[in-house]
């Protein structure tokens, strides 16, 4: 019995995540080359802004995303469409973003792990 609620909540766990797309590129400092969403997000100094290829209709501005970087993870908010990212999984954080996952001075980082 009791492996039987094991099974069934590892099952659930999964079917709960499963929706869940993990992307990894680079990751840089404030980069040129952005745009805003097309809603207001509120405002937040740990902002991300993410491949308008992805996203072309700002779909999931506003959310959460999760960055993972050596062990380091952080949340941020979906603000912006980086337009330099296109046809590529990289992102542009805000330098208070950037500075929890890595000395300003690096510029940029990689391999970074991010998803909503």
């Amino acid at each position: 019995m009791q492996f039987k609620l094991q099974l069934t909540a590892l099952i659930a766990a999964a079917a709960t995540f499963s929706h869940v797309s993990a992307y990894t590129g680079r990751a840089e400092v404030d980069a040129l080359g952005t745009t805003p969403c097309p809603v207001q997000c509120p405002l937040t100094d740990y902002r991300a802004a993410l491949p308008i290829d992805l996203f072309p209709n700002g779909e999931h501005c506003c959310d959460p995303v999760y960055v993972s970087y050596e062990g380091k993870n952080i949340k941020v908010t979906f603000t912006d469409l980086c337009l330099y990212c296109q046809g590529t999984t990289n992102l542009s954080l805000s330098h208070q973003a950037f500075a929890e996952l890595a000395p300003l001075e690096l510029g940029s980082i990689y391999p970074v792990v991010w998803n909503l």
